[in-house]
């Protein structure tokens, strides 16, 4: 398979990144020309700043999530170029294999040099497609990555449902499809797990992926399907038994597919094709897309209010909620689903949270399960002799609440290895 976007660009970083500390081999990239730093007195050594600049650019606030996809694509770059780490030492730590960080890899090199051309308002002078090779379309090819750069820092990882995405990115594009007279199918299993994407640039990418779809099947068909490939989700969109449109152009689909594969980019995902973005034929487009993994947190409380904000709490996040407000109920779910983490309130009708949390530390399949003790009561020291692993004094913000899970979890191991 082919990767739609600047290969000539991404090809020379690659190279460059590979001999970054090497002047000789750098003085021979042709980036040297591309960002005019070849009058330079040591031309090498401005390259070589230029792009430790930009990985350093890459680098996403410290609000979001470690284990969201940007800061994924900046240690890969960090550790594999700068540090100069093995591949097989970086997969083990991040808790791949090293077919799948060469995969990231590639889509953290496209990342970069979207970051890179828009950074330096560059319009690439190294052999490109024609479709891209006209002064109008490097200058909107130039503001799409500016505007790629914005979603970049705008926009954190979510936990959502491909299935969802798709009914959204399908509903945009209805339109275009019924004019096009294009039946749309789609296999997406129930049992699929979440995606860890940025949504909005996700639906996004999924809608210009679907338009070139409608212009490559008019009078045809588009089928959408969904498989669980180890740690992603594999999306396929494929077109058949159709005609090409006269109303779209090459140009046209190679800009809405090279727009697609830097907004997957965003969220460490892939975009490949069986043929060259330029082509006019059939489409068979794959999506490598992050799965988010799922953890889940019981919440025990018989305050219904208490119950939904904790949900609210957990919504778009890694975490599942189960809630229960009935103290025997709790114990079932709890020995049925074990959870990651069972939040416990104290005052409970019939048992109260003191007697729950010594049941669950007697019972086999529960007696490992960290438990945090979250109350009005200021009895923090009682819960953690009683075998609390944490305790929450009510009331509980969201981000003590999350920061609470996360640290837990971290803790014991229950995280991938970032």
């Amino acid at each position: 398979m082919a990767s739609v976007g600047s290969a000539s660009m991404v090809r020379h970083l690659h190279r460059a990144l590979l001999d970054l500390y090497d002047p000789g081999e750098l003085a021979r990239n042709p980036l040297i020309a591309l960002f005019g730093v070849d009058e330079q007195p040591d031309p090498p050594a401005a390259l070589r700043r230029l792009l430790l600049e930009g990985i350093d650019g890459l680098k996403p606030p410290d609000n979001l999530p470690p284990q969201a996809g940007p800061w994924r694509t900046y240690r890969i770059l960090l550790h594999r170029y700068v540090q100069q780490i093995p591949q097989r030492e970086i997969a083990t730590s991040l808790g791949f294999s090293v077919r799948q960080l060469q995969r990231h890899e590639r889509a953290a090199l496209q990342a970069l040099a979207d970051y890179l051309w828009a950074r330096h308002g560059l319009e690439f002078r190294a052999p490109l497609p024609a479709s891209e090779g006209s002064a109008a379309t490097g200058a909107r090819v130039g503001a799409a990555s500016q505007e790629i750069h914005r979603l970049r820092t705008t926009f954190g990882s979510e936990a959502v449902a491909i299935a969802e995405v798709a009914r959204s990115a399908l509903k945009t594009v209805s339109p275009l499809l019924a004019t096009a007279k294009v039946e749309v199918a789609t296999s997406l299993p129930d049992g699929l797990p979440r995606l860890a994407v940025q949504t909005i640039p996700m639906r996004q990418a999924l809608v210009s992926v679907l338009t070139v779809a409608a212009h490559r099947a008019a009078g045809g068909r588009v089928l959408i399907s969904a498989t669980a490939e180890a740690a992603r989700v594999r999306v396929l969109i494929q077109t058949s038994g159709g005609r090409l449109s006269p109303r779209t152009t090459r140009e046209e689909d190679g800009e809405n597919l090279a727009m697609a594969c830097q907004l997957v980019a965003l969220s460490g995902g892939s975009l490949e094709l069986e043929s060259p973005s330029d082509e006019q034929g059939p489409l068979s487009a794959v999506l490598l897309l992050p799965a988010a993994r799922q953890l889940g947190v019981l919440v025990i409380d018989d305050n219904v209010d208490a119950l939904q904000l904790c949900q609210r709490y957990l919504e778009g996040t890694r975490y599942t909620f189960v809630g229960a407000r009935d103290p025997e109920r709790a114990l079932a779910l709890a020995t049925e689903l074990t959870p990651k983490v069972i939040v416990l309130d104290v005052m409970l009708p019939g048992m109260d949270g003191w007697e729950v949390l010594g049941r669950l530390r007697e019972h086999p399949a529960t007696r490992r399960v960290p438990v945090i003790v979250s109350t009005i009561l200021p009895h923090g020291q009682l819960a953690l002799t009683l075998g609390a692993a944490a305790f929450l004094r009510k009331p509980v913000s969201r981000e003590a609440f999350l920061e609470a899970l996360d640290g837990l979890l971290e803790k014991r191991g229950s995280f991938p290895p970032e």
